[in-house]
């Protein structure tokens, strides 16, 4: 079974021929480039979600403890956003509350949790899909001078 190389290569050889010297240079260039920026991309896009939804989160937190009205539409806006991501953390401790503030803790709880979870989906892209890169330049010379 032939071995299968992860890193996909180009190969461009130049001969440059003077009086004197033959130089040879081999130029090998890494074509997977464009994969591992596509697998950047990804790593962002997937860190811009998860931070998109970890703010939401952090502002339920700051809303809940300053009491902030339920009825206004951006702490609404915001508790509908988030109770689906919150539901599996529902009652996971005990709540806190003093007066109308509340102090969630399972919100916290979860927001440690979705960023777990997003370090682990990165991390899991890059063993996955990651191929190093690898550019070299060999240079053979040859002396072809006449000795007598």
């Amino acid at each position: 079974m032939p071995s299968v190389d992860p890193v996909d290569r180009r190969e461009e050889v130049r001969v440059v021929e003077e009086p004197a010297v033959e130089r040879t240079q081999v130029y090998e260039e890494d074509v997977a480039a464009s994969q591992r920026n596509t697998l950047y991309q990804l790593s962002a896009f997937i860190g811009l979600l998860f931070g998109i939804l970890e703010g939401l989160i952090g502002i339920r937190i700051l809303l809940k403890l300053i009491g902030a009205n339920a009825a206004n539409a951006f702490a609404s806006f915001v508790y509908s956003i988030t109770d689906l991501f919150l539901w599996p953390f529902a009652g996971l401790t005990a709540t806190p509350a003093v007066g109308g503030m509340v102090l969630e803790i399972s919100s916290i709880i979860a927001m440690i949790v979705y960023a777990l979870i997003a370090w682990a989906v990165i991390q899991l892209l890059w063993v996955l899909l990651y191929h190093p890169s690898v550019r070299r330049v060999s240079t053979y010379e040859r002396d072809r001078r006449i000795r007598y």
